[in-house]
């Protein structure tokens, strides 16, 4: 049980870590004078198990032993807006679902 949550404390820290570097707004693509910044939504997910035990009933050989454990992350960033700046001008341009 311990490693499970050691190992969800650290996918929590990394996912952390990602969001705080970075994802949220990517890095600048210019084309001379004209800059554009995509702008991201991103979304965490993850979560664990663990378990343990001997079963002697229930349709079960006695004897039987058990563990288990298990981890899950995922993340996504999708990209929602541009930042568009051209020579003075800056503008917001959504994009479309």
């Amino acid at each position: 049980m311990q490693d499970v949550k050691s190992v969800i404390a650290m996918i929590g820290e990394r996912l952390k870590k990602m969001a705080q570097s970075n994802a949220v707004v990517s890095k600048p693509i210019s084309f001379g004078d004209r800059h554009v910044l995509p702008l991201c939504e991103i979304g965490f997910g993850f979560g664990g198990g663990s378990g343990s035990g001997e079963e002697n009933g229930g349709g079960e050989p006695a004897g039987c032993q058990g563990t288990g454990s298990g981890t899950f992350g995922g993340a996504r960033a999708t990209p929602v807006a541009v930042v568009v700046v051209d020579g003075q001008d800056v503008r917001i341009e959504p994009l479309g679902k």
